[in-house]
């Protein structure tokens, strides 16, 4: 009988330290990888550790046991590497990977209790939390970048009388390199494994959802700089960003090398154009009448808002009378003239086109009737 008592009481202790939290809510659709199992999530889904919790076109927010909070968002991937709680003492560990996607945090029980005892990564930094709540996104490169966000919820920027929102802090590591995020809002980029995260900025997310549309459109710093590009020019001044160089020293003869070939590309580059554009006008008014027409209409950049033109988006006509359209073009050539890029989309399009030519990044939803894309288009050009 004792041995019975003993085996049953191991059973449960099993069944306890299995069960470290749940699904409290969820839309569209997630599955968990558990070894080679595969399950459909569905809300209340018990978690365990080593799970791995994939969301195709859902949200998940799991709770777990200390009242640790974690939200996924579409299309990412979090990892639950280690948990272990004890309810009586509000002790033990947590460790988490955030692996691809959106990911938010916020600390439970065993954080406040000993912050030591959370361990939160991303393929290329680790962070340590200090009882908080914060933002990890990870691109397909690896690249992170984590944002602190506020205490309370409110909208950035809002003027609440008598309501002060603090954050709490962490410190995002990378390598022997760490940066300390003590501030709402406070954003840091850590582009690759052993790179030195970029200088805390403060970013805007006035009106941007979280999710990884921060990835193919950053947020902006209050003084309206690309979050990524703010954080290279930071890398640039502090020396983080390496150069080539020999014994210690920029090679002249390599960079004058460099500007030559870059300068005779250019020449021919205008050559070309030059041809195809006399090409063009060669061409007589009947064979340009069977093309698509394209007018010098430039439609909204934000939705429902017709006082703000994108320039590089344009109406496709059927003929010169411009009374039948048929579709919409993504035109855009860089401000050095060395890239090109031209999208053609029907009518019913409800994609979000991102180009970035030359590190200047463009978006436009063409989903005029909602800001939600339901797919993407990214067009990356860079000329070195």
């Amino acid at each position: 009988m004792k041995y019975a008592v003993f085996l049953t009481g191991l059973f449960l202790a099993g069944q306890v330290w299995a069960d470290i939290g749940s699904v409290t809510e969820l839309s569209g659709t997630a599955i968990i990888k558990r070894g080679k199992e595969t399950i459909a999530v569905a809300k209340g889904t018990i978690v365990e550790t080593n799970d791995k919790i994939e969301t195709k076109n859902g949200k998940v927010k799991i709770v777990f046991k200390d009242n640790t909070n974690v939200a996924v968002t579409e299309h990412s991937a979090l990892v639950i590497d280690d948990f272990v709680y004890d309810p009586k003492s509000n002790s033990g560990k947590l460790n988490l990977k955030a692996a691809a996607g959106t990911v938010r945090y916020v600390s439970g029980n065993i954080a406040h209790n000993n912050p030591n005892a959370v361990n939160i990564k991303t393929p290329t930094a680790a962070i340590a939390v200090r009882g908080t709540d914060f933002i990890m996104s990870v691109a397909e490169s690896g690249s992170s970048m984590v944002i602190l966000m506020p205490t309370c919820e409110i909208e950035q920027g809002a003027n609440l009388k008598g309501l002060t929102c603090g954050s709490g802090k962490i410190d995002v590591e990378s390598g022997p390199n760490i940066v300390k995020l003590d501030r709402p809002f406070q954003a840091t980029i850590v582009e690759t494994a052993g790179s030195a995260p970029s200088l805390p900025m403060i970013v805007s997310l006035l009106n941007t959802p979280i999710g990884n549309n921060l990835q193919i459109a950053p947020p902006r710093t209050l003084a309206g700089l690309n979050v990524v590009l703010a954080a290279r020019a930071a890398a640039e001044k502090t020396g983080d960003a390496k150069k080539e160089k020999r014994d210690g020293k920029e090679d002249k003869e390599d960079k004058d090398d460099r500007e030559k070939e870059r300068d005779h590309q250019m020449a021919k580059d205008g050559e070309d154009r030059g041809r195809r554009g006399r090409e063009d006008e060669a061409q007589s008014d009947e064979a340009r009448n069977k093309r698509l027409i394209v007018t010098d209409t430039a439609l909204m950049s934000d939705v429902g808002d017709t006082s703000k033109e994108n320039p590089f988006v344009k109406k496709l006509f059927k003929d010169k009378s411009e009374t039948q359209q048929v579709g919409w073009q993504y035109e855009s050539l860089s401000t050095t003239e060395n890239n090109y890029t031209s999208v053609t989309l029907p009518m019913d399009t409800k994609v979000l086109v991102v180009v970035t030519q030359d590190r200047q990044t463009n978006a436009y939803n063409f989903n005029t009737q909602s800001s939600k894309a339901y797919g993407q288009i990214v067009v990356n050009q860079n000329y070195r």
